[in-house]
């Protein structure tokens, strides 16, 4: 659905790409009377560059969009990550010299196809809704199921052994434990 939205506003004339390549999109808990939020984070970070060397990476600004994860419909779901996008967008155009739900967030918002007419919920105007109930058909239901890759799937079937081997270690420990303070008990008393 990022995909998406990120096409939608790119078609809409803003230029996504400062906020693309940083971008880190979650979906957890929020607060109760929230479906998400957008921050920036300044990431002084190391990565890897081309020659598999370290380098440092100032001041790389994040975008961080959070969906809460007790959204359970997609519409709603879409609507909250263009959104949250409409903030980023606002905040590349303008930093933080201006409201963020003011006259410049609705205007993106509008221009997207979200009504910004209120003041914290944008609902998506029916152009918008039918576009993202076709996105919907393309990518299956929302929440998606979640892809582990295969790598990852391995690292949890080892974890997985692992921990049940360290289970069993502690089982015999235990019983073993429990045998010797028996076995010395016995002796004392009757031996």
């Amino acid at each position: 659905m990022l995909k998406k939205s990120i096409i939608l506003f790119e078609n809409n004339g803003f230029d996504l790409s400062g906020i693309k390549e940083n971008i880190n999109l979650q979906c957890r808990g929020v607060r109760k009377k929230i479906d998400g939020y957008y921050q920036v984070i300044d990431d002084n970070n190391f990565d890897l560059n081309e020659e598999n060397n370290y380098r440092y990476y100032p001041n790389r600004e994040i975008h961080k969009i959070v969906i809460s994860s007790k959204i359970d419909n997609g519409l709603r779901a879409a609507e909250t990550l263009i959104h949250e996008l409409c903030h980023a967008v606002q905040y590349e155009l303008h930093g933080y010299d201006c409201q963020p739900h003011g006259k410049e967030f609705k205007a993106i918002a509008f221009s997207v196809g979200l009504d910004g007419s209120r003041p914290t919920t944008t609902p998506a105007l029916p152009v918008l809704e039918a576009q993202i109930e076709e996105w919907e058909v393309e990518l299956g239901t929302y929440p998606h199921p979640v892809s582990m890759p295969k790598k990852m799937k391995i690292l949890e079937v080892i974890g997985s052994f692992v921990l049940n081997l360290f289970f069993l270690l502690y089982l015999i420990f235990i019983v073993g434990s429990v045998s010797i303070i028996i076995y010395n008990v016995y002796e004392y008393f009757l031996g």
